[in-house]
């Protein structure tokens, strides 16, 4: 078999396509992409791929590719950190997350939308938070025709978020208004930057801008093609700000709202309400919300939040729960359950998160004095900002 082949005696190349800054209009880093030699049944992208998927072996295409397109890059004298661009299965990630030499060069690697609804997305996180520590940026791929990946943009807190224009041209105009506003209001709340696929033209151009994107590839800037002889001077991609609450375990939601949000005092029964009332929002939000709650102890997560946590669980792109002897909790699959430790500050809050791509509010709680079961008295803080939101979801995905 022809990928056997080539697997085996290292023969696969590297294309190299340019990505542009929008503003300066220079090179700032490429795409890469693996391929046969010339001559061969699978010397293009497209074709090596489509043999990968059909073998199943696209992770181990990755890896080579990846392999070889370092390769090619350093002998050109291309090593600055993020100045290249992997494709990424989920298995590639967590391989790359456990190999030294990998970390050790650190640059993008672009999720694909899709592979979000079929992969274990809580070892995706993990292996996610991994590599994202030792310098690399994740770039997630195919977000304007997957409602999914969308909704996930706050779990995953890409660096670079690629809008195909290829594949949004044929979209209604109201899908496409919809995809550039979360798209928008993400990046306005986290810094990540917007990368526009597929510019051919100055029509091409225009949109990207209008889109909100900061950087540029396609057949505008230049084909792929192997690398120039003299290499522009390239800046690579700085991550993202959020990309940096994927490693915080000690704030909590309540932490940092309380930095920049008045808290008021409550009871029991009225923060009951306003989860209730958020926890209906997002069931409204077609599957395109996600949900994290906090409970304190196992015994706060009794049958009604049972009742209330599985029918989301059917409709919400994620659902998290977090509480000290959740670990003994035998739940849905749909819903995740996060062990705390006694001594987590988090054990002490009442926290529901909720973001979707046209809704975002966290509730934030916490007792005033000794916590306890017959304590009735709360503080607590209620945002719709959705940047604030997506921070106080950052530290509870930091412990997944």
């Amino acid at each position: 078999m022809e990928l056997d082949r080539l697997l085996a005696t290292g023969l696969l190349r590297t294309s190299f396509e340019p990505i542009f800054d929008l503003d300066s209009m220079s090179v700032i880093a490429y795409g890469t992409a693996a391929q046969g030699p010339p001559g061969s049944p699978l010397d293009s992208p497209t074709a090596l791929r489509a043999a990968a998927a059909d073998s199943d072996r696209l992770a181990e295409v990755d890896s080579a590719g990846r392999i070889a397109a370092m390769k090619t890059a350093e002998r050109a004298g291309l090593s600055l950190p993020r100045s290249l661009f992997f494709h990424a299965e989920p298995e590639t990630i967590h391989a790359l997350s456990l190999d030294d030499t990998a970390r050790a060069r650190p640059m993008v690697l672009e999720i694909r939308g899709h592979n979000l609804a079929t992969a274990d997305l809580v070892a995706l996180l993990k292996s996610i938070v991994d590599i994202r520590d030792q310098g690399w940026a994740i770039a997630l791929t195919e977000v304007c025709v997957d409602a999914h990946a969308l909704a996930l943009l706050p779990i995953i807190a890409p660096d670079v978020i690629d809008v195909d224009l290829r594949l949004i041209g044929g979209l209604p105009d109201q899908h496409v208004a919809s995809i550039v506003s979360a798209i928008s209001a993400y990046a306005e709340a986290t810094g990540c930057l917007v990368l526009a696929t597929g510019v051919e033209n100055e029509g091409h151009l225009t949109t990207a801008r209008a889109l909100g994107a900061t950087l540029g590839r396609g057949s505008f800037f230049g084909v792929p093609g192997r690398l120039p002889n003299t290499l522009p001077w390239l800046s690579g991609v700085r991550p993202a700000p959020a990309g940096r609450l994927a490693g915080l375990r000690q704030d909590t939601p309540f932490s940092v709202a309380a930095e920049r949000r008045e808290t008021r005092p409550s009871h029991r029964d009225l923060l009951l309400e306003i989860s209730l009332f958020l926890e209906a929002r997002a069931a409204q939000e077609n599957g395109s919300a996600v949900v994290l709650g906090t409970f304190q102890h196992r015994e706060n997560f009794d049958e009604r939040a049972v009742e209330r946590y599985y029918p989301l669980a059917d409709t919400a792109a994620f659902v998290g729960v977090f509480g000290h002897g959740f670990d003994l909790l035998t739940l849905s699959d749909a819903v995740y359950a996060v062990e705390l430790d006694k001594e987590d500050p988090l054990v002490a809050e009442w926290n529901v998160v909720v973001i979707s791509p046209d809704f975002a509010a966290t509730l934030t709680a916490r007792q005033v004095g000794e916590p306890s079961p017959s304590n009735d008295d709360f503080e607590f803080i209620l945002t719709h900002d959705r940047r604030l939101t997506i921070e106080a979801a950052r530290t509870l995905v930091a412990r997944l």
